[in-house]
């Protein structure tokens, strides 16, 4: 009998060997959720308001759905204008993207352009004795512009002052911003950050200011990429790539085949099978609130400031097939057929 018994646990154990081999690969679960932060390249910035821009989240997003045939959930928090103080105070310290972090595979971050453009504004406005708020980089390069054509030593006032930026306040701010996304994040999420490319590249800049503007640019980068490691987080570079080829009019923000190509840089660093054992916000408390995640607060789905349109939020795919819902099915029946059949054996011969 014990022959038998040990014949019989030898074939099961070979059948689902056999049937797991068999299963098909499968590099997402049954959806695939996407959270994106940060400022206008990361929004899809348009400056022509009757063409739309889809931004490099949405078609990475909308691409691994595809290729997997699954569903995705996709959210988009990114704000025109945005800087890391105002990612910290205006958008990570609402319930509703942290319940998003929570349950997001992937999570994509761009910021830092707006640290440096707020910066050349305030300090174009100071040294110009301007009463004008410059609410552009370009408008306060065209001031700029005609002033140093009047007073070449204009040039040296805005270097020195570019020069002695204080990155340690953009350092703290950056390591408050990954703080709290990686607290709020499951284990096994993926988080992309985009460094930082010469917004202003093809502005015409007086002097050496171009260079110095790099300088505080590649000082930047710098500390993003330094604390990659500290908060498990991959760096894609920008500033090395041709994107400056592939801006708007405005010379500022890409155009819709800038976002293409940083999607593909952004995709080419997301790993193809995750780890799936972790639970997301459906099994699990979210970190600091109930057990139950409650529906997104319809006073936070208001328009955000600087932004033409509220965050952009989709859950589902246009190629959703039901393949994936099945792929597991037939082979657990057939090992409880098979398992069926070997305890009828099994009795059999004991009957003998």
């Amino acid at each position: 009998m014990k022959k038998y018994l040990k014949t019989a646990s030898a074939l099961l154990l070979a059948v689902i060997l056999s049937l797991q081999q068999a299963l098909p690969v499968r590099a997402w679960e049954e959806i695939v959720t996407c959270t994106v932060l940060g400022d206008s390249i990361a929004k899809g910035y348009s400056s022509d308001k009757a063409n739309e821009i889809k931004c490099y989240g949405r078609i990475i997003t909308e691409q691994i759905a595809e290729e997997n045939e699954i569903y995705f959930d996709y959210q988009n928090y990114a704000k025109n204008g945005l800087d890391t103080q105002g990612l910290n105070e205006k958008v990570l310290s609402r319930d509703t993207v942290k319940r998003n972090l929570n349950k997001s595979d992937i999570i994509l971050l761009t910021m830092g352009s707006n640290d440096l453009l707020n910066e050349f504004k305030r300090e174009s406005q100071e040294i110009l004795n301007s009463d004008t708020k410059f609410r552009s980089a370009p408008q306060a390069m065209n001031e700029l512009q005609e002033a140093v054509k009047k007073n070449p030593l204009i040039v040296l006032k805005i270097i020195d002052a570019l020069s002695s930026w204080d990155y340690g306040s953009f350092e703290a701010q950056w390591a408050e911003a990954m703080e709290t996304i990686t607290q709020q994040k499951k284990d096994n999420a993926q988080i992309i950050v985009t460094n930082i490319y010469n917004p202003i590249y093809n502005m015409q800049l007086p002097g050496t200011m171009n260079k110095v503007v790099e300088d505080i640019i590649q000082n930047m980068n710098s500390i993003i990429e330094k604390r990659a490691e500290e908060f498990d987080y991959k760096v894609v570079d920008l500033f090395n790539s041709n994107i400056v080829a592939f801006v708007q009019g405005d010379g500022l923000h890409p155009s819709q085949e800038g976002q293409q190509l940083i999607a593909t840089m952004v995709y080419d660093k997301i790993e193809p099978d995750p780890d799936t054992n972790t639970q997301s916000v459906d099994g699990e408390a979210i970190k600091g609130e109930s057990q139950q995640p409650k529906p997104a607060d319809q006073s936070e789905q208001t328009i955000p400031e600087n932004q033409d349109q509220p965050p952009d939020t989709t859950s589902q795919s246009k190629n959703q097939s039901n393949q994936g819902k099945y792929s597991y099915f037939v082979p657990t029946i057939l090992l409880v057929i098979l398992a069926g059949v070997l305890v009828i054996t099994i009795r059999r011969k004991k009957k003998k």
